[in-house]
């Protein structure tokens, strides 16, 4: 071979103790591998060691420790990079891994395999894995693992099934290979090698967000990992990066290829930018599945709206409960596994447990509702049949003779709306704390005539929020604060870059006049 950097294949070589003592170390352990051994070519500081930042050490852990995974990253973040290291690692340490990298054009895909070349040329003699053949898209070592770089196209995954399989930039492939790609590698997912999707987003339409909205929403096995620009030791908030950048590309490339959005085209029922601020909270403790925010108080009131799927399959059932009249976000269940009649019991569980806390003979007013539609009618029996249903909690219905609440297409608009309204006002407004909630309402969008979860995401938990809603206005026809707190607004409740509606707009209580509040 005519680079002198490459080590022939099946080589004998000699190792002193404490090099085998560090080959044995760089097998066991990616990230020490990388950080010891590993160089680059910085675009300043010439050849250089791979000095990992954080958010690069979790991405590679979250690839070795998960079959596959999914990547959002900002822009210049070195995920790329990353990742094709790792695969390098994978296929220098462990014999017979296919190896495939994917990427969105010829040129990218080169440049890929250069700095695994280049990465490869640097190491030490005696820990080189030997070479059998050495080109600008392909490698193979002697322990008969292959690197193969290719430009993505339709047919990328088919035939014989890699050991692992990178697509990069998979957001900026056309739709049409996409999902070309996915019926081709889908299948083999359960049984194949790891997978990994890298990319920025680009739109919010294609496979990778809907992977990624899905795998949030926890109705898919992949994992995933994500680091924002402000992560990278040189560009956090007091760097100027962001000015930099907002005066160079402009507020919506920013938005895109630093903060990672999935901007779309489609009406979303809260606005964007109210949506950017809310930021979830983690939970103080959890008890029989409840996250709770905050611990009961005797002397508040309690709002539980329960939205029921069949507890085996995608959908997820969910109870949600706000304190009145704060409005904050208290406990939470998120469930797709609770068959109906242990869903009864956990909801009965709360509610007694609610009403059990007491002070100076008070204890607090639980209203609770669930949505009766299908599966829900299963809970309204159950609960006629109790002979010891929750005792203090009451049970709201829309319509006399029946229990729980139907959903209508025109009431859950109504809903919806006034969800809206709740949501956008800055005091005064829902305290929504769970990460799921917010998850949803960033894909709840307008949809048919009404609004529904984006393709990939789920609206369990916000259908179970406007039933919070009803609840709340069932309150307000007999209390004031709840009146004023669903139909009006003062000034700082609005803001003008948020609210589509003034201070001085009152809400009227009829439901005819709501309507004036769509996007």
């Amino acid at each position: 071979m005519a680079n002198p950097y490459l080590k022939r294949a099946n080589t004998e070589t000699e190792y002193e103790a404490w090099q085998i003592q560090e080959l044995e170390k760089c097998m066991n352990d990616p990230i020490y591998f990388i950080k010891n051994y590993v160089k680059i070519q910085h675009a300043i500081k010439g050849t250089v060691l791979f000095e990992l930042f954080d958010y690069q050490e979790e991405f590679i852990l979250a690839i070795h420790n998960n079959k596959d995974t999914l990547a959002l990253m900002s822009r210049q973040l070195g995920k790329t990079t990353t990742a094709a290291i790792y695969i390098f690692w994978l296929s220098a340490f462990t014999d017979d891994q296919a190896c495939v990298i994917a990427s969105k054009n010829m040129d990218h895909a080169t440049d890929i395999m250069a700095k695994i070349k280049f990465a490869y040329e640097e190491l030490p003699n005696w820990l080189k894995p030997g070479v059998k053949f050495y080109n600008r898209t392909s490698i193979e070592f002697d322990n008969g693992s292959i690197i193969k770089s290719q430009a993505t196209t339709e047919k990328t995954g088919r035939g014989n099934s890699p050991s692992i399989l990178m697509l990069d930039e998979i957001s900026f492939i056309s739709t049409r290979i996409q999902e070309k790609i996915w019926a081709s590698i889908a299948p083999a997912l359960s049984t194949g090698g790891k997978l990994i999707m890298t990319t920025t987003p680009n739109g919010d339409t294609d496979l990778f967000a809907r992977l990624w909205r899905e795998c949030l929403a926890g109705l898919n096995s992949f994992s995933h990992t994500f680091a924002h620009y402000t992560q990278h030791p040189e560009r956090g908030p007091e760097s100027g990066y962001r000015e930099e950048m907002l005066a160079k590309l402009g507020e919506l490339v920013v938005r895109v290829e630093l903060d990672c959005e999935f901007l779309s085209s489609d009406a979303l029922l809260i606005q964007s930018q109210r949506l950017i601020e809310l930021r979830h909270q983690q939970p103080i403790f959890i008890d029989k599945g409840f996250s709770f925010w905050e611990n009961i108080r005797a002397d508040a009131a309690y709002l539980v709206g329960v939205d029921i799927a069949t507890g085996s399959g995608r959908d997820y059932s969910v109870v949600e409960v706000f304190e009145f009249p704060s409005l904050i976000q208290v406990a939470e269940l998120r469930t797709n596994s609770l068959n109906i009649p242990d869903l009864y019991d956990r909801i009965k569980w709360l509610l007694n447990k609610m009403s059990s806390h007491t002070m100076n003979n008070k204890r607090p007013e639980v209203f609770w509702t669930f949505e009766r539609n299908g599966v829900g009618e299963a809970i309204g029996a159950l609960y006629n049949t109790d002979e010891h249903p929750p005792e203090y909690a009451e049970l709201i219905n829309d319509v006399p003779g029946k229990l729980g609440m139907q959903t209508t297409n025109r009431n859950k608009i109504l809903a919806c709306l006034q969800l809206k309204s709740m949501v956008e006002k800055i005091k005064n407004g829902l305290e929504i704390r769970s990460e799921i909630n917010i998850f949803e309402l960033k894909n709840f969008i307008a949809s048919g005539g009404s609004y529904a979860a984006k393709i990939g995401a789920t609206d369990d938990s916000v259908s179970a929020l406007l039933l919070i809603i009803r609840l709340l206005k069932h309150v307000s026809e007999f209390d004031d604060k709840a009146r004023k707190l669903l139909y009006e607004y003062n000034a700082e409740d609005y803001n003008p870059a948020v609210n589509s509606f003034g201070p001085d707009t009152p809400l009227d209580e009829s439901d005819e006049a709501i309507p004036f509040m769509v996007l």
